[in-house]
C-alpha cells in the first residue's frame, strides 16, 4: 500500500518533452486524479480500501508555424493562403514544427525598422520570437491593405515601402509579384 502511495504521488503531474514522427513537438502527459469509487472494482492504483486514484495521459501537440500564422489570419481578416504563398516566397518556412527556430528577420522577412515600430505599437512581449515576426508581418500587410484596398497593392507595399505602378518595377520586384494569382484575392 506504501508502494502505491509513492507511486501515485510519483505520477502527479509528470510530464515529457518529445517528437513526434512528423516533426511535430509534443508533451505527453500523465496525472493522477482522485477516483470517487471503490478501489477493489476497477484497475486504479489503491491508497487504501476506501480510496484510489485514477490515471489520465494525453498527448500535447504544438502547433505548427502554419497553425499559427491561420490563426492570426483569421483575427486580423488576412487570407492565410497569401500568407502561406508570402511565407514561400520570403522564406520557404523553415522548420514549421519548431515555433523557436528563428531565421534572421522571421518567415515573412520583417525588416528591422518596421518590426521594432510594430512590437511597441502593439505592445508585444518576449522580443524578437518567430511568432512576434509572423504576427507584426500579417500585421502589417493588413494595414496595407487598409491603405490600398487590394491585396497585391498591400504586398508590393509591404516589401517594398510603398505601391508603384506595374510599369515601374524593376525585373526583382516582376519575379516575387508575378509567382502569386492575384485574381484569387483581389476582384477588380
Amino acid at each position: 500500500m506504501v508502494l502505491a502511495l509513492f507511486s501515485a504521488i510519483a505520477l502527479y503531474g509528470q510530464e515529457k518533452d518529445t517528437t513526434l514522427p512528423d516533426g511535430r513537438k509534443a508533451i505527453f502527459k500523465i496525472e493522477v486524479v482522485p477516483c470517487e469509487c471503490d478501489s477493489l472494482k476497477h484497475d486504479s492504483i489503491a491508497i487504501s480500501l476506501s480510496s484510489c486514484f485514477d490515471t489520465n495521459s494525453y498527448l500535447v501537440i504544438q502547433p505548427s508555424i502554419l497553425d499559427v500564422a491561420d490563426s492570426i489570419c483569421n483575427i486580423l481578416g488576412v487570407p492565410s493562403k497569401l500568407i502561406y504563398e508570402i511565407g514561400m516566397n520570403e522564406s520557404r518556412w523553415p522548420n514549421i514544427y519548431d515555433l523557436d527556430y528563428l531565421i534572421k528577420d522571421g518567415d515573412l522577412q520583417v525588416i528591422d525598422r518596421t518590426f521594432n515600430y510594430f512590437y511597441n505599437e502593439l505592445g508585444l512581449e518576449g522580443g524578437k520570437t518567430r511568432t512576434n515576426y509572423l504576427y507584426i508581418g500579417i500585421y502589417y500587410l493588413k494595414q496595407n491593405y487598409d491603405t490600398y484596398q487590394s491585396w497585391e497593392k498591400a504586398r508590393y507595399a509591404y516589401g517594398r515601402g510603398r505601391w508603384k505602378p506595374q510599369s515601374q518595377w524593376t525585373s526583382l520586384e516582376k519575379k516575387f509579384m508575378t509567382k502569386i494569382d492575384w485574381t484569387q484575392y483581389d476582384s477588380e
